[in-house]
This record gives structure tokens, C-alpha cells and sequence, in this order.
């Protein structure tokens, strides 16, 4: 079971009886915007967790691969963070890895020219011939870093991971195998990707 939460800051309240002292400690490091955003992840984590692992308090995370947060203990499910402008998602997975990525749609000078760097021949074709090829750049760029958080590799190997819409493939010479979901939530791109097969996925909102 996939399981993703999506939140805007300003209509989420943070339940500190399911943080830890050291997690409502690390949040004292940020300041206004950023503060919040720590704590409102930590909060639906730990919220998601409650409700279907029936775990009571936030486990001890730790740091992982390129900076990928995960908890200490392995055997816990896996997770992933993603935040964009001011809205923030997480999700969690009951069987296997997750690797999640949101985009606020917003104009991007030059996507064109960025797309002809990081996009392959057939990925940019596929996004001119859309008729808005601005949400097409979205929708591909959300389903590359969704694969990358995946396993845990950095933005600078996007042009690595290679998408085919048509064909509902997802492939990169550093992980075998890739299952997505891919949606647009009012403004927002939303895109996760996992590896095994998605027999449930559940969006809240």
C-alpha cells in the first residue's frame, strides 16, 4: 500500500502529541516558514503512521544516502518529503521504497531551453506535441525526481532517467524497476514513484 498525503501550510496544524522532544527540538534550528514546513511534514508523518501502523510517536529518523531522511530502525516503513512553494506532501509506503516529488504550477522562463538540456529527443518531442506544453515539462520533470528520490540519487542525474508517457515506462541504469502514479492536484504536479508494483494507492488531500 502507497499511501501520500498532500497539505498547504496554511491549512494544516502541526499534533505535537506525536512528535518527539528531539524532533520539536531540531525545529528550534529554522526560523518563520521553513519551522513550519519542518514540523507540518514531521506532523503527517507521524499522522500517517498513526493511522495505519498504529505507531504512537514519531520513530527516530536518521539521514541516509544523498540526504534522504529515513528512520533508524530498517524495518519501519519507508518514506519520502517533498515540498513546493507552500504546499508540502508526504508519503509512505507499507511495502517496499517510495520516492515522491511536487511541483506548484508556475510559469518557468526558459523550460524550453531546460527541457532540451535535461529531456531526451523523445521526451521533449512528446512535451511540444501537448497542448500545454508547460504542464507536459511538469509532469516529466515531477516523474524524474520522484525516480531519483526513489533510490536516493541527486537532481544531476536526471537526464539518466528516462520517461515514455505512451508506454507508461520509467527506466535509469541505477535502479530496476519503477511504478508510478502521476497527478495534478488543483496547482499542484504530483508524482511518486515506487519499486513494486502499486496494488493501492491512497491520496489524501
Amino acid at each position: 500500500m502507497l499511501i501520500v498525503q498532500l497539505s498547504h501550510l496554511d491549512t494544516v496544524e502541526v499534533n505535537y502529541s506525536l512528535l518527539s522532544k528531539q524532533i520539536i527540538n531540531d525545529a528550534q534550528l529554522f526560523n518563520g516558514r521553513r519551522k513550519k514546513q519542518f514540523l507540518v511534514c514531521r506532523s503527517i508523518l507521524a499522522s500517517l503512521l498513526n493511522q495505519y501502523c498504529q505507531i504512537a510517536i514519531l520513530p527516530t529518523m536518521v539521514i541516509g544516502d544523498n540526504n534522504r531522511p529515513c528512520f533508524l530502525e530498517r524495518n519501519l516503513p519507508d518514506f519520502n518529503i517533498s515540498h513546493s512553494q507552500d504546499w508540502v506532501a508526504v508519503a509512505i509506503s507499507l511495502d517496499g521504497r517510495v520516492g515522491l516529488d511536487i511541483e506548484v504550477a508556475r510559469p518557468r522562463k526558459n523550460y524550453l531551453d531546460v527541457a532540451k538540456s535535461f529531456f531526451a529527443d523523445a521526451e521533449y518531442q512528446w512535451m511540444m506535441e501537448q497542448a500545454d506544453t508547460l504542464k507536459a515539462f511538469w509532469q516529466l520533470w515531477t516523474l524524474k525526481e520522484s525516480a531519483l528520490k526513489l533510490y536516493a540519487k541527486g537532481v544531476w542525474q536526471i537526464k539518466s532517467v528516462k520517461v515514455d508517457i505512451e508506454k507508461q515506462l520509467i527506466s535509469a541504469p541505477f535502479g530496476q524497476h519503477f511504478y508510478y502514479q502521476y497527478q495534478q492536484v488543483a496547482s499542484v504536479h504530483l508524482a511518486v514513484n515506487h519499486n513494486k508494483p502499486i496494488t493501492e494507492f491512497i491520496l489524501q488531500s
